[in-house]
C-alpha cells in the first residue's frame, strides 16, 4: 500500500525587521492607543500580529515563543499580573501555527475566519487564566466579547492586508 502523498507546504518569511517593527508598533498601539480613543481597548494588536506570524511561518515552536514573547511585553506594559497574557498568546500562536498547517490558509477569507475563531478562544482563555490564578478575577461581559470578536476580525481584514506586501517565500 502506498503512503497518501502530502500537499507541499508553502511556508513564507518576512523579514525579521518587519516582524519586529509589526510587534513593536502593535505593542505601542495596543497600549497607548485607549487613552486617547476609549472604544479602542476593544482592539487587540499584538493578538493579530501573534496570529499572522504564526500562519506565515507554520511554525509551532516560533509561534508559541513569539506569542509568550509578545504577551510578557504587553503584561509588562500593562497593569495586570506578568504572565497572563503570555500563556494566552503561547496558545494562540500554537494553534493558529498548528491549523495553518492543517488548512491552506493563503486566502483573506481563511485566515479572517482562523482569527473569528481565534479572538474568543483568546478572551476564554485569559477568562479562565484569571479565573484559576486570580482571587478576584474581573467578571465575563459577553457584549464587550461579541464586539471585540467583530471588530479585530475588520482590523485584521487591514493589518494582513499590509502586512502580506512584505511576505518573500521561504
Amino acid at each position: 500500500m502506498t503512503a497518501p502523498a502530502q500537499r507541499p507546504i508553502e511556508v513564507s518569511r518576512t523579514q525579521p525587521a518587519i516582524l519586529w517593527v509589526t510587534v513593536f508598533v502593535a505593542l505601542l498601539l495596543q497600549t497607548f492607543l485607549p487613552l486617547k480613543i476609549p472604544l479602542a481597548r476593544l482592539f487587540d494588536f499584538p493578538l493579530l500580529a501573534t496570529i499572522y506570524f504564526a500562519v506565515v511561518r507554520r511554525n509551532k515552536v516560533f509561534a508559541t515563543g513569539l506569542g509568550t514573547g509578545v504577551g510578557l511585553l504587553q503584561d509588562a506594559l500593562s497593569h495586570g499580573y506578568i504572565g497572563i497574557f503570555g500563556m494566552a498568546k503561547a496558545l494562540i500562536g500554537y494553534l493558529a501555527a498548528s491549523a495553518s498547517i492543517k488548512f491552506e490558509l493563503n486566502d483573506v477569507l481563511a485566515r479572517l475566519a482562523l482569527t473569528a475563531i481565534l479572538v474568543p478562544v483568546h478572551t476564554l482563555s485569559l477568562l479562565a487564566l484569571q479565573h484559576g490564578l486570580l482571587e478576584t478575577p474581573p467578571p465575563f461581559q459577553l457584549l464587550d466579547s461579541a464586539s471585540g470578536v467583530l471588530v479585530n476580525v475588520g482590523l485584521g481584514l487591514v493589518m494582513f492586508q499590509i502586512l502580506d506586501r512584505f511576505q518573500r517565500p521561504a
